[in-house]
């Protein structure tokens, strides 16, 4: 019985613990909207559906711990439960927003003045790759549920292989194309992405992705005395000029 425990819980236990440590990045959300109050809405939205979607993941993870080892101590459990399922979707929805969100940012490229076919390209590849990962995560999310056990798992193994790799691939073509035609990079860890640790640290390595980001990546020209952008401390500048820096600048064409 030790055994069989520390082969199944065990694993998912380890996961768990790593994404945590991991979730606590979220604090980023908040440095995000003190610092940065012009970016558009779809960008704050964007990150509170990430920070949401990984607050969730973890209360699916609590409950479906809570049925395991609290209502249900000592019995032989290889059942899949609804929270086990809904954990893995939101997971992938978690991966599915990140992408979607430097989609967006490739795209914004790709139709400057002087844009290049090769940007255009990169923003379809990306989207088919995106809608992949999604439609093989909700597939296996909806067959695990209706094989409610964890013994059929290996069933949904060619649907596993399907979105793993949609997933890695989308994210190394993304981080290549953005990294290759600017100078600046997009990723504050450009690293991130080489990785298969496992489902439930990977979707917080996503949001790890997005919120520093954000945060670090000053973007646009325009000067802080354009937008009256302060702080407790005082204005982060006021001058006209251009400026580097964190807060120096905002977003100019996003």
């Amino acid at each position: 019985m030790p055994d069989q425990l520390d082969s199944t819980y065990g694993a998912s236990f380890i996961a768990w613990f790593l994404a945590t440590l991991l979730h606590g990045i979220g604090v980023e959300v908040w440095p995000f909207f003190f610092r940065r109050p012009a970016d558009k809405p779809h960008v704050k939205w964007t990150v509170l559906l990430v920070l949401a979607l990984e607050t969730l993941q973890a209360l699916f993870f609590f409950r479906s711990s809570y049925s395991r080892f609290i209502e249900r101590f000592g019995q032989i459990q290889i059942d899949l439960i609804w929270a086990d399922s809904l954990q893995i979707l939101v997971g992938y929805l978690t991966k599915f927003t990140v992408q979607v969100h430097f989609l967006t940012r490739l795209h914004a490229f790709a139709n400057r003045p002087r844009k290049s076919t090769l940007f255009v390209i990169g923003v379809y590849i990306i989207l088919t790759l995106a809608l992949v990962q999604i439609s093989a995560g909700i597939a296996q999310t909806v067959v695990s549920y209706r094989l409610r056990g964890y013994t059929r798992l290996s069933e949904t193994t060619p649907i596993t292989i399907v979105q793993s790799a949609a997933s890695f691939a989308c994210a190394q073509t993304d981080y290549h194309f953005v990294s290759s035609h600017i100078r600046w990079q997009f990723f504050a860890f450009p690293n991130t992405y080489r990785f298969f640790l496992g489902l439930a640290p990977s979707s917080k390595l996503y949001m790890i992705t997005l919120l520093p980001s954000l945060n670090e990546f000053p973007l646009g020209i325009t000067s802080v005395s354009e937008i009256g952008m302060t702080s407790p401390f005082g204005p982060w500048a006021d001058t006209d000029k251009k400026t580097e820096g964190v807060g120096a600048c905002t977003e100019s064409d996003t």
